[in-house]
């Protein structure tokens, strides 16, 4: 959090309007906004003082809203601060491209103040979380391409930035092979009853990963059988990558395991 006892939230709005309005609302509810025209002129800001949270907007000027959110996600300087999106586009395909790019959440314009502000105060106490919790972190979701599992993967990797000195490039490796699974999951369920084959526990304990696929349908063994078998395309690339170092198939399910290196002091 900033040194100032506010937390700070930068705005990255092309609208002035709109840009003043939110940092109206960010003063009355107790938060101190910076406030930025444009893509770059954003990241200026936040080079000068990383804020606490952004509201970014999709269509700006130059560099897009997408592009931004990407450019700091992916960096692990950067990863943590939390993202809401601020946009009038409403499709589900910029939503999930928004998610993908690692986006916390998303808000369509308009909204209520009350509304932004709880959103806002929600991914800061995510994000306090995984700096604070080190002892255990437990998600149980159903792995299909929604967006609630996208979003659910983001909070994961946010876990893994601030408690493991995982390279990024591991981390990232881990995102895309969820996402892979959890399309496989959709197309699945979509040519047979509709519903999510197998569910996913993710568990963070100590020095340890976690992901524990279990069937959720009739159908769901055989998902398991085709989809993490060891061989199968995920669960190698995420072994040929080093994010997993055995895969545990019981009468429960399948288990991918990654044993952490110890953070360094």
């Amino acid at each position: 959090m900033s040194d100032d006892a506010r937390p700070q939230v930068l705005i990255i709005e092309d609208e002035p309007d709109m840009n003043d309005l939110l940092a109206d609302i960010l003063s009355a509810y107790g938060f101190e906004p910076v406030q930025a025209l444009s893509g770059e002129q954003g990241l200026e800001r936040l080079a000068e003082r990383p804020p606490d949270a952004i509201f970014l907007d999709l269509m700006l000027p130059g560099l897009s809203g997408f592009k931004i959110c990407k450019q700091l996600k992916d960096s692990r300087q950067t990863r943590t601060i939390p993202i809401l999106i601020l946009t009038a586009l409403d499709s589900h395909p910029d939503r999930r491209n928004a998610y993908e790019a690692g986006a916390d959440d998303y808000v369509t314009k308009p909204f209520t103040p009350d509304a932004l502000v709880s959103r806002l105060r929600e991914c800061l106490e995510q994000t306090r979380q995984c700096v604070e919790r080190y002892d255990h972190l437990t998600l149980t979701i159903e792995p299909t391409g929604s967006i609630g599992a996208l979003k659910a993967f983001n909070a994961l990797m946010t876990c893994l930035y601030c408690r493991t000195d995982l390279a990024t490039a591991e981390i990232e490796a881990l995102r895309k092979g969820l996402v892979a699974l959890a399309d496989a999951a959709d197309g699945w369920a979509t040519h047979r009853d509709g519903r999510p084959p197998v569910r996913l526990s993710i568990r963070f304990e100590g020095q340890h990963l976690r992901l524990a696929f279990e069937a959720a349908t009739d159908s769901g063994d055989a998902f398991l059988a085709e989809h993490l078998a060891p061989d199968a395309a995920v669960p190698a690339a995420l072994t040929d990558a080093g994010v997993i170092d055995r895969l545990v198939t019981s009468d429960a399910g399948v288990t991918l395991e990654k044993a952490l290196p110890p953070r360094k002091t």
